[in-house]
């Protein structure tokens, strides 16, 4: 796997990891325990109770929702497995009181009107593209097989076969979200250098 420029977490940080880790996956259990499910499977339904518990663990900009039950609205584009994943997820299990609607995009679908957005792409510079247009005040996460990459607040990658996220704080700041420091504890790796890409 490429180098990163990220820090890994400190010790102390490390011993939190696992606690908030298993809370974020806890969705995905009863499924993942079903017998035959292979490991790619596996990893889409990790990623679905991911995005799913993101959520929890952002603030968004003054005036983002604008009642206390507006509906949470996650974009998926480019993994039909994690869009399927995620609509069964959401359907019997709302998010800090708040529905979850999961919407699958198509290319060249406006990216407006979510709060997250996950993006899964053939090459960086789609994913590079795809970010470009996506307007401040949506948590973006990209699917990556490398580098986290530029502009993107949460990346997905597999180490040692297991699914980990990785956290830009300079993009998280260009996109006026505050990361709880819990969520940034349980990443596996850290930046604070990525310049953000989100549009006007």
């Amino acid at each position: 796997m490429p180098s990163r420029p990220l820090h890994d977490p400190s010790p102390a940080r490390l011993r939190r990891r696992p606690v908030l880790v298993a809370a974020l996956v806890a969705a995905a259990a009863p499924r993942l325990a079903a017998q035959g499910v292979p490991a790619a499977s596996r990893d889409t339904l990790v990623k679905a109770a991911f995005l799913h518990k993101f959520a929890s663990f952002v603030d968004w900009p003054d005036g983002t929702f604008a009642k206390a039950d507006t509906p949470l609205r996650i974009g998926i584009l480019g993994d039909e497995l994690v869009w399927r994943d995620l609509s069964e997820l959401a359907r019997d299990r709302d998010r800090d009181g708040r529905p979850v609607q999961v919407v699958r995009l198509n290319p060249g679908d406006p990216l407006t009107g979510f709060h997250i957005l996950y993006f899964k792409a053939t090459s960086p510079a789609r994913v590079t593209d795809l970010l470009a247009a996506v307007p401040h005040g949506v948590l973006t996460v990209a699917d990556s097989d490398g580098a986290h990459p530029r502009g993107s607040v949460l990346s997905f990658f597999l180490d040692e076969g297991r699914v980990r996220f990785g956290v830009s704080m300079e993009a998280a700041g260009r996109q006026r979200l505050r990361l709880n420091p819990r969520l940034i504890a349980a990443a596996r790796q850290v930046g604070w250098n990525y310049a953000g890409t989100g549009a006007a």
